[in-house]
Order: structure tokens, then sequence, then C-alpha cells
């Protein structure tokens, strides 16, 4: 160091200027290059962490989707009478009805889950058999049996009991320690690990135009199993980069799905799963044993299980490093030889490709996934160039599917509009043979078919649990005249209707039953000429809908059966409805004697303003 101070201070001041200048522009030249990295650093690292989070997410968006069809099929199948008539005349103890009733579930079970490519297989569990252990669509994977004796009392027998009705869901667990089948637990089969989602079948169903109830005594549990390779299937390649782990833990840090299998129903050490998991979708910096890593998650909004991404920083950052290293060494050499008249052209080719690609990262960033670069330059920009246009290629091709899973839904959509367009041939017909009635003469013919199409389109066309009773009024009064012509004029019907009433919102068909009731018993070999009173009031701030006729009336034990739902299922599902609509306080009340006629009167909180 000494001989080379001694030499400077001996040599001639060109050669002092000259190095110094080499020396001070080298400097610089080193400070400028590392602040510069540090920024794109920072930027490349916070686009590629909003890059992974949207994989993430838009993967758990289309998991959700596979989910929530897969939910609606369990709903359908929930509902489904012939599975409810199959279980309420089936005598557990008879070999027989239990094997034959097996195949009707099976029928039952294909009907609703065969096409779903994502079920494994699917059970109905009780306490004696276990029903549709093969359905014949997934018959090539539905190769896992429950034993019945280790049925009850498993986790999933438990947490389907105490879900009362929901849709439960089972994260991964070993088939053989579910249901204690020891001579498994050494063999490799294909069903050792799964996931399932349970559902205690809670004994209801809807039969005709009104609501009957069956209970179950034995209730029967839906058992819908998975195998981990549905989210494998969507996540495999769907990271832009190697060395980093996607996996499924449920709230407990149980491993749902993991690329090494031996990891899953274990337990994993995530820092902050809480916090993610309230947060539900997110990106973060966590230290995950000793280092820090890039965690990108997101929250089923079905299951509650959380979609984790970790990548290692390295992994994102490791082509921009290499080539930061190479072309300062590149910059520094060159600067030295050429350090006045290569300057520009240096500065430029290093810093161009950057500011390239953080404007193609800043489009991105705005959404515009169809960003591509010009794969071009040194070796490491076109590495660089290629993981960010494959990057963008995996953004764009989930964006895709997820519109594509929305176009079906579209479709689907549109198929049932169009299946609502058959009743109207229907309504079409009938206003003809009205017309053809009216061209002969035959008023009265014409008037029932009206009344007819009338109360069918009411029927069909209006689904909702609460009308307004101006629209259930027409369907009613149609119902009157249909009636009228039945029992040829041996009757009057009168109405008193209050008109602020007719907005107000009441219980489709709530009176309905009650003139048939009258219709039916009250007016059945009556010897005098029989008058129906229909109407409404406000009494006390709440509505009030009386039915009145002058009929055989009925004695106290009549009138006590009226309302229990074994005898008339009419009145006590309007009751029911009434109570579960608007509480205890409301409902229908009887009022009759024997030969003196009968007043049933219901009652309806004030209505909404």
């Amino acid at each position: 160091m000494r001989k080379w101070f001694n030499a400077m201070k001996d040599s001639r001041l060109h050669t002092k200027l000259l190095l110094t200048y080499i020396l001070l522009l080298a400097a610089t030249a080193l400070i400028f290059s590392l602040s510069d990295y540090r920024l794109n650093r920072r930027t490349i690292l916070e686009m590629a962490q909003k890059d992974v989070y949207t994989i993430v997410k838009k993967n758990n968006e289309i998991i959700d989707s596979k989910f929530s069809r897969i939910r609606e099929m369990i709903y359908g199948f929930t509902e489904d009478a012939d599975f409810y008539e199959t279980f309420s005349r089936l005598d557990p103890g008879n070999k027989t009805q239990v094997l034959t009733a097996d195949l009707r579930i099976k029928a039952i079970l294909d009907k609703y889950f065969a096409q779903s490519q994502d079920i494994y297989s699917v059970q109905v569990a009780t306490s004696y058999f276990i029903f549709g252990t093969s359905s014949s669509a997934n018959s090539e994977h539905a190769k896992n049996f429950i034993p019945i004796r280790e049925f009850d009392g498993s986790a999933i027998h438990l947490l389907a009991k105490r879900g009362e009705g929901k849709i439960q869901w089972v994260p991964t667990y070993d088939f053989a320690e579910m249901y204690r089948v020891p001579y498994l637990k050494q063999v490799d089969y294909d069903y050792r690990y799964l996931f399932s989602a349970v559902s205690m079948i809670q004994g209801t169903y809807f039969k005709g135009r009104f609501k009957a109830y069956s209970e179950l005594k034995d209730k029967p549990i839906l058992i819908l199993n998975f195998k981990d390779s549905l989210y494998t299937n969507v996540f495999d390649g769907s990271l832009p980069v190697g060395g980093g782990a996607y996996f499924v833990v449920d709230g407990d840090g149980r491993i749902v799905s993991h690329p090494d299998r031996s990891r899953l129903t274990s337990r994993i050490e995530l820092p902050a799963l809480d916090e993610l998991m309230s947060e539900k979708h997110g990106v973060r910096m966590l230290k995950i044993g000793g280092r820090e890593q890039v965690v990108a998650y997101s929250r089923s909004e079905i299951t509650g299980w959380l979609s984790v991404a970790v990548v290692p920083p390295s992994e994102l950052l490791g082509p921009v490093i290499r080539q930061y290293g190479r072309n300062l060494l590149f910059t520094v050499g060159i600067i030295t030889l050429l350090f006045v008249g290569l300057s520009f052209l240096l500065s430029r080719l290093v810093t161009h490709p950057f500011r390239t690609m953080i404007r193609a990262i800043a489009n991105t960033g705005e959404g515009r996934f169809e960003t591509r670069f010009r794969e071009s330059g040194s070796y490491e920009f076109k590495v660089l160039m290629k993981k960010f246009n494959d990057m963008n290629e995996n953004i764009g091709k989930l964006i895709r599917e997820n519109y594509e899973t929305k176009i079906r839904e579209k479709e689907a959509e549109i198929k049932a509009l169009n299946l609502q367009l058959d009743p109207h041939f229907m309504y079409n017909t009938l206003n003809m043979v009205s017309l053809m009635s009216l061209e002969r003469g035959e008023a009265e013919i014409s008037e029932i078919v009206v009344s007819l199409s009338n109360m069918l389109k009411y029927m069909v066309k209006t689904d909702a649990a609460v009308v307004r009773f101006r629209d259930d009024l027409n369907y009613l009064q149609s119902y009157v005249t249909i009636m009228s012509s039945r029992f040829e004029g041996t009757f009057r019907a009168e109405y008193d209707i209050d008109e602020e009433m007719l907005d107000g919102e009441v219980p489709k068909f709530f009176l309905q039953p009650i003139v048939e009731n009258a219709f039916v018993h009250g007016f059945k070999g009556l010897d005098r000429f029989g008058r129906l009173s229909i109407s409404c009031r406000k009494e006390n701030g709440e509505r009030v809908y009386r039915i009145e006729d002058n009929g055989r009336g009925m004695d106290a034990s009549k009138l006590d059966a009226l309302l229990k739902e074994e005898h008339h299922v009419g009145i006590a599902n309007v009751n029911r409805r009434i109570r579960l609509l608007y509480g205890a306080p409301y409902g229908v009340h009887i009022d009759s004697v024997p030969d003196g006629g009968t007043v049933v009167s219901v009652t309806l909180p004030p209505a909404k303003s």
C-alpha cells in the first residue's frame, strides 16, 4: 500500500487526475447501482407478492366454486322425497328390505352425485347399515368402506350429530385411524387419506303443495368423501417459481392438503394462524423456521380452511440478484476501461431493461395481465422476462377458467329460465278453451277455466314464502269460483275486505286451506243454503282475517284435533308457518259449535310500512 501511495505521489499530474477520476466514477457508479438495486428489489418483491396472492385467491375461488356445486347437490339430496319414502318404510330388522333399500338409495345418490368427478365416494350411514358403498358412476373410485360397528362414536359421526343438519367439513384424516381398522395401518391403499363433508338428515321433506313432516327414528348421515388431489390438481404448477410450498390447513393447523402426502393429518406450525384465519385473505412476510418467507393466504367461504402459499423471497429475487451482481461487475470493468466515451451507452444498456420490467410490472399490478416481455438481452434478462411472462400466463389462465365457470353457471341459469317457458303452453291452451266456451255460450265453463288458469299462474310463478294479500286474495277468489260451480249454487260467498290491507305481506296460501275445510267439512251434507263470509280488518293494531260459515260446525274434541298436524295437515301447516314467520302470539284461532257454523280467525302483526 505504501509503495502504491509513493508511486501515486511521484507520478504525473495527468495520471493522478485520471486515477482519481476513475476511482470517483467507479465509487459513484457503485453507489447508484446499489441504490437502484435496492429500489428495484423492493418493487419487484412487492409485485411478486401481489402476483402470488392473486394466484392463491383465484385458486381458492375455483375450489370454492367446486364446493358450492357440491353443497347444492347435498341440499337437493336432503330434500329428495324418494329417499324419505324409502327410509320411512324401512324395517332395519328385515335384511331383505335393507338390501332392497340399498339399491334404491344407490340410484338416488347417483342422481345427485354421479356426475361430479371431484367426489371420491358417497355413502349414507346408519347404526345398522352403510348404504351406497359403491355408487355406480364413481365405482372406479369408491373402494373405501365404513365398518358398521365402528361408525357410531367416530369423530365423523359425532361431528354430524352436533351439526344438526348443517353441512360439516371434516379435514383430512387417516381412514384406518378414523374407523379403527388396525390391519389397514401398515397397508398402502388408495383411500388412506380422505377429507369429508357430512350432514345429518333431519327428516323433513315436501310432498305435493303442502309441507309434510316425517321424523326418522334412526337419522341417517350423508357422507361425501374427497381425496386431497382435489386441491393438488388445481394447485400444481400454479406458482411461478420453484422452492415454495402450497398447502391447505384448517383452523387448528391440521394439514388438509400438502405436496408431501406424508404430512397429511399432522399439524403445521404456522405463525399467527388465528390472525390469518380472521383476515380471510392477504399476503405477509412471516418468519418460518427462522427464515423470512412470503406467505399468501385465502380462506374458503365454504369450508373455512386456509389455502397457503409459502415462497422464499430468494426464489422471487434470485434471478434479479444474480443479474445485478453480473451487471455491477460488468459496469465497473467497462467504466474503468472506457470511463467517459461509453458511460452513456453502458448506463442505457443496464437500466433500460429494468425500466421496461418496472413498466410491465406496474401494468400487471393495474390488472393488465396480458402484458408480455419480448425476450431479449443477456441470458439473465431472458430468464427473468420468461419467468414474468409465465407468471402472467398463469394468472390469465386462472382468470379465464374462473370466467368460464361463471359462463357455465349463467348457461345453467338460462336453461332453468327456458324450462319456465313450458307453462305458457298450458296457459295458452286454457285461454283457448275459455274462448271456445264463450263462443258456444258456456259462460260458466269459461269462468271456471279462467279461474283455473289464474290459480296455476300464481302457483307456478310465485315461489316466495310471503306475498301481497292482493295476489293471494285473487288466487282465493278463483278457488271459490271453481268450488261454487262444483256445489251448483248451494251456497253464497261474501267478501268484506279493507282495501288498505291489500298491499300488506301475508304467508302464501294462508286462507285457502281454511276455505277448503269449510267446503269439504262445513257444507258436506248441509240441508240448508250455505253462506261463506271472508273478511279482513285491523283490530287493536293487528291484522285479523276471518272465514265464517253457517255449516255443520264441530264439537270440542274435533275442534281440539283440528290444529294437530297428524289429522289436519292444511290448517296445522298454516298455523305453524305463521308462528315460524311472526312468533307465537300470532296464528289461527277457531270457534265452532255443532250445527252452528264455524269462525276461523287468522291474526297477523301490523304490515311493515
